[in-house]
């Protein structure tokens, strides 16, 4: 393309024109490549006339645009009048097309009414495309036949030396599809119209001068004519006519209701057809037989089509009607019974689809609708989880629960697929707490609840509807049990259980130290005896009766008895005013070992076997004590360390009838002093010393009496802890004044660190060694990077907890398992000394309390479970030394 400007100003009248011949512009006769030519017209300078020869028949453009003011184009030939004017108004462009035979053509821009106007007028010539097809009424229409698809290139003009005013194609359609037509190419105006078989025009294009043009039509089967025409009376063009035929695919769903295509939502069918003005609607049926959640989504493909679902008798009940082709979607819950679905194209459009419907079963609503009907978990304690729906068919979901205590309290809604929120009610249905998270975002309320009845109530948000999975979690608080009023505290001790009621020692403030019982709600005091010092102590559980040592004030400290009603002296062993003292009551099997002085035969070992007491034996014979001490019950008897006189301190047996001297381990008179007497598996521990190794580890297998150690101990075993069939203990094996932990089955025995340089096996060692069970050792011990902290072993590995993070030391004690969760006491900087919690050895430990708030310390200790309850002492700054109780449903250890 050429382009041309400030040449000087064309004349204003034929003789004065510009030639673009010359060699300074065309060069010659136009041709196909556009030249144009930038100028202006206004008052002053009404006409610019351009001269241009056309050297052979030809289809000839003159085109002016870049306008600014109102400019009028005209054709002329080498003499004689206008051939053609372009005259529209304003700054619109003006186009001429015509063809011309060979010659010399003048071409005039004028204002308009005196506009002055920038112009660019472009002249271009182009071969005159004709066919010759006598195809020029619906008569004589070029036949293509069954159209699929069809180009062909061709020419129409009303105006010069060669006319064809109309190009007719016949064609036909076996099917209903979709038909397409795109006339392009065009270098003039040129329309197009689509005509059914009794030449009536259906659809037509008409855009502006060379713009192209297009028509999309949905035809049923049948005989079909296109006509393409100049515009007007002034056009030719030469063009390119496109068409094409696209059959519908066969129509797998009915029209109606009553032809609708049976479907199995719960198969989860993916359905393609087709929509269009031809065929409107389509139609599924599905058949439900209990409250289910469907769901369903169309995805057009190429125009916009909607969807619709509705009742058995064609009531719509939801619709979805995304613009275009982006997907539509329903998800609804509906009750059993017959549905439809309808897809429908949008004005008429054609447009494949893919339909995906899936459905699922809503079960039995598990959480009624009202709070007077909610689903009554009853008392909370521990995690209860549930799962159910909400939607439109059930819009609300209530659940009520209790507490007997307060407690922490935390819920989860989770697995939702649509938005739903939760609240937590008072019992009169007064808002506690919400969550109300957008979307399918999990919801949460965690919060402190004092004890009462509480509901739940979950509720679907807008037209949501979505299966839900409800988590909910209750631990009591740790409740005081209070027994001296005020801040005096009545010191608890001595706890016991006996058929699962605590027992225990406490001053009330006005009766001296009495026998008590709890149930964890209400504390009984059983005895008003002496109140200045009756002081029961040694509390021993046999059989049905709890055993006691007490002082009554006449008969002195003697052996007690309570059998659930009363609290009674058993025998006043030491006649009259004076004390037997008895201690280390041990039961084995039906008997309920202890010592005791007479004041006759010294401090000797007693039985009492549920009806009479007794001396077992005057071990030490006379006035002498025996002094018997370590009793543990092994194989059916008493094992005891004890002195005859003769051989000194050594073990022990006795069945209640027999008692005989074990083995002689420090032969002669002298002691092998046997103590720490503990029971793991079918072997006896205990440490000994045979006057010639020192204090040692031995064992008993119920025959025979060995040595289980030769580690020449600066520090003798000691703190024998049974766990299972393993032995633990603590002993400095090396002489660095350093203790080490160690373990033996009876057979090997080692450290349970190898590298006795590093924890457990320095400072101090482990102390506060206590078994959990068969399978855990939970014990404190120093390591340098964190100070005193909880380590657990199971006998292979170590799990190490540093609960007061850094060097500083927490300094665990009084552990108990609690089900199969481990609690104990413990200190950190922010909360002081308070009840811990281990939920499994891998896990974090975590505090249960802040008895003493901030960084006081409560002090938890002498913990003790009974059933579900954990009862301990402790001192909340206020209230002085008490008991306190936590319920709690635990979790696993292990």
């Amino acid at each position: 393309m050429a382009t041309f400007s400030a040449f000087p100003d064309p004349g204003g009248s034929r003789s004065t024109a510009l030639d673009t011949r010359s060699a300074s512009y065309i060069g010659g006769s136009l041709s196909t490549t556009p030249n144009t030519f930038q100028n202006s017209v206004s008052s002053s300078d009404i006409s610019d006339y351009y001269k241009f020869q056309v050297s052979s028949s030809s289809l000839v453009s003159l085109d002016l645009d870049g306008l600014t003011g109102d400019a009028s184009l005209q054709l002329y030939p080498e003499t004689g009048s206008v051939l053609q004017t372009a005259d529209s108004s304003g700054t619109t462009s003006e186009l001429i097309t015509r063809t011309l035979d060979p010659g010399i053509y003048y071409v005039r821009v004028a204002s308009v009414s005196g506009a002055s106007t920038n112009y660019d007028l472009t002249l271009v010539t182009y071969s005159i495309q004709e066919s010759g097809n006598s195809d020029n009424a619906l008569a004589t229409a070029l036949n293509i036949g069954t159209l699929t698809s069809y180009t062909t290139t061709d020419f129409v003009g009303n105006r010069g030396v060669v006319t064809d005013t109309n190009d007719y194609y016949q064609f036909n359609v076996a099917n209903s599809g979709t038909f397409n037509l795109t006339l392009n190419g065009l270098v003039g105006n040129g329309n197009v119209e689509l005509y059914n078989n009794s030449g009536t025009v259906i659809a037509s294009s008409t855009q502006a001068d060379t713009n192209s043009e297009s028509i999309s039509r949905v035809l049923t089967s049948g005989t079909y004519y296109v006509r393409v025409f100049p515009s007007g009376s002034g056009a030719a063009t030469n063009y390119n006519l496109d068409l094409s035929f696209s059959a519908d695919p066969p129509d797998n769903a009915g029209n109606t209701l009553g032809t609708a295509n049976n479907i199995d939502p719960f198969t989860s069918p993916t359905i393609s057809d087709f929509v269009n003005s031809a065929d409107p609607n389509d139609y599924y049926r599905f058949d439900l037989t209990s409250n289910t959640l469907i769901n369903f989504t169309l995805t057009p493909t190429t125009a916009n089509a909607d969807v619709q679902l509705l009742n058995s008798s064609g009531g719509i009940i939801s619709s979805s009607t995304q613009t275009g082709t982006t997907p539509d979607s329903i998800n609804r819950s509906l009750n059993a019974g017959t549905y439809y679905i309808r897809v429908f194209p949008i004005s008429g459009a054609a447009t494949n689809y893919n339909l995906s419907v899936s459905a699922t079963a809503i079960g039995t609503d598990i959480a009624p609708n009202t709070l007077n009907t909610a689903n009554n978990i009853g008392n909370l304690n521990g995690s209860q989880n549930y799962s159910d729906f909400v939607g439109n068919i059930d819009t609300v979901d209530y659940y009520k629960f209790t507490l007997t205590y307060n407690g922490d309290f935390s819920l989860n809604l989770s697995g939702l697929t649509g938005n739903a929120d939760v609240e937590l009610l008072y019992n009169n249905g007064s808002l506690v707490q919400s969550s109300t998270q957008a979307g399918n975002s999990d919801e949460n309320i965690n919060t402190t609840l004092a004890a009462g009845t509480y509901y739940i109530k979950i509720n679907s948000i807008g037209s949501a509807n979505t299966f839900y999975n409800l988590s909910l979690f209750a631990e009591y608080q740790a409740q005081i049990l209070q027994i001296s009023p005020g801040g005096g505290s009545s010191d608890p001790d001595n706890l016991t259980v006996l058929n699962g009621t605590l027992y225990f020692t406490a001053n009330d403030g006005t009766n001296g130290v009495q026998l008590w019982k709890s149930d964890g709600v209400t504390n009984t005091r059983l005895t008003t005896i002496n109140s200045s010092n009756f002081n029961p102590d040694n509390l021993t559980a046999f059989g049905n009766k709890l055993v006691f040592t007490a002082n009554n004030g006449t008969n002195g400290t003697e052996l007690w008895m309570y059998d659930g009603t009363t609290a009674q002296i058993l025998t006043d062993i030491n006649v009259g005013s004076g004390s037997s003292a008895p201690s280390n009551l041990t039961v084995v099997g039906n008997n309920l070992f202890f010592t005791a002085n007479d004041g006759i035969h010294g401090r000797e070992l007693w039985v009492y076997n549920g009806n009479t007491v007794s001396l077992v034996k005057d071990i030490y014979s006379g006035a002498s004590s025996s002094n018997a001490s370590s009793l543990v019950g092994f194989n059916n008897k008493l094992y005891f360390a004890a002195n005859n006189g003769v051989n000194g301190t050594e073990l022990w047996s006795s069945d209640g009838t027999t008692t005989s001297l074990v083995t002689d381990i420090y032969a002669g008179a002298f002691s092998s002093s046997p103590t720490e007497l503990t029971v793991a598996g079918s072997r006896l521990y205990f440490t000994a010393d045979n006057g010639t190794n020192g204090v040692e580890l031995w064992m008993n297998d119920g025959t025979t009496t060995s040595r289980l150690t030769n580690l020449d101990s600066v520090f003798g075993p000691t703190y024998l802890t049974a766990v299972g069939n393993t032995l633990f203990f603590v002993t400095d094996s090396d002489g660095d004044f350093e203790q080490e932990l160690w373990k033996s089955d009876g057979i090997v025995t080692v450290p349970m660190n190898a590298n006795l340089a590093e924890a457990p096996n320095i400072g101090f060692g482990p102390i506060y060694l206590t078994a959990i069970d068969d399978s855990l050792l939970a014990f404190t011990t120093y390591d340098p990077n964190i100070g005193f902290e909880l380590w657990l072993t199971d006998g292979n590995q170590f799990f190490v907890n540093d609960i007061w993070s850094g060097t500083d030391s927490s300094i665990p004690d009084s552990f108990v398992l609690f089900g199969d969760t481990l609690y104990f006491a413990a200190s950190e900087s922010t909360n002081g000394r308070e009840l811990w919690k281990l939920d499994s050895p891998v896990s974090v430990p975590s505090r249960v309390s802040d008895i003493n708030p901030g960084v006081g310390d409560a002090n938890p200790a002498n913990l003790t479970v009974v059933g579900n309850k954990l009862f301990f002492t402790a001192n909340d700054g206020t209230n002085g030394t008490e008991l306190w109780v936590m319920t709690e449903e635990v979790m696993s250890i292990t």
